[in-house]
């Protein structure tokens, strides 16, 4: 058994220019990362990094994958476990996140699906830091396109 975290926004932004903002680099710069790596392909890199110093070994999602993708309408990606959580990290587990841009009259609906979470005392930790972060990531999100 697997639980997951569901979040969604309604933005006054086109589903074309929301897909935009999660699949290059600018686009992800402006609401979510300090630096990225995007191959807009399956398998490819979905690396998304807080910090531009390379020093640090583990700066972000590093290991992480596209799944898969429909232009302008859904986007998956492998997600690993934040370094605080060095033993999960390493555990070679990841969930995934699912969003969907959702086409409504003049806004759309982004809807955000990380899934995969281990029903295990052991993953409550990220569970919960993710419960919070998701909506700082879509608040920012929302924030960049005002």
């Amino acid at each position: 058994m697997t639980k997951s975290i569901i979040k969604e926004r309604v933005i006054n932004k086109s589903r074309e220019f929301l897909y935009q903002k999660w699949t290059t680099k600018e686009g992800l710069n402006s609401f979510f990362s300090a630096d990225n790596q995007v191959e807009l392909k399956q398998n490819g890199k979905y690396e998304i990094y807080f910090s531009k110093d390379t020093s640090i070994l583990e700066r972000g999602s590093e290991g992480c994958v596209i799944l898969s993708f429909i232009p302008n309408v859904m986007f998956s990606f492998k997600w690993n476990t934040p370094p605080k959580f060095k033993e999960l990290r390493h555990s070679g587990y990841y969930t995934w996140v699912v969003l969907e841009f959702i086409e409504l009259e003049d806004e759309t609906l982004i809807r955000l699906s990380n899934l995969g979470y281990p029903d295990d005392q052991a993953w409550q930790g990220v569970y919960d830091y993710f419960d919070k972060a998701w909506d700082y990531v879509l608040d920012n999100l929302v924030k960049s396109c005002q």
